[in-house]
């Protein structure tokens, strides 16, 4: 046997580079495997009809494909910014508190629909629902 006097046991060195070598290829694996798309918008899924009904008094706005509007069937033009469109709001909001229900055509491009929400808005309805299609087989 072989005994060394004064034999001492090195001291263990940690080697930082093969770790910073795995820390790196573990990055750039996460970089590449990762989707840089960014979803604009949410996925919505809209309600169906045939809530109960209720006894509060509701009032039907009509936005038909060719711009046209109309309140409980009356004609309004195709200006939701006009002055008898405005009347007509005032008018239905001096009798109280009332639910609007917004009835538009699909085919109408949605800056006309914000304009009537915006008027709608600005003469102080915050009740609102839109009107959509029962979901058929």
């Amino acid at each position: 046997m072989n005994f060394r006097r004064g034999w001492r046991e090195d001291e263990p060195e940690v080697n930082l580079i093969p770790m910073i070598d795995v820390l790196l290829v573990v990055l750039i694996f996460l970089m590449i495997s990762t989707q840089f798309r960014q979803e604009h918008g949410m996925e919505l899924q809209l309600p169906l009809g045939g809530g109960a009904s209720t006894s509060e008094r509701v009032h039907e706005i009509t936005l038909a494909a060719n711009g046209r509007l109309q309140l409980d069937g009356k004609d309004l033009g195709s200006d939701p910014g006009a002055t008898v469109f405005a009347q007509s709001l005032r008018a239905l909001r001096s009798q109280g508190d009332a639910t609007l229900v917004l009835a538009a055509d699909a085919r109408i491009p949605h800056g006309q629909v914000m304009a009537v929400l915006e008027a709608l808005r600005s003469a102080g309805f915050h009740r609102l629902r839109v009107r959509t299609r029962p979901a058929g087989p």
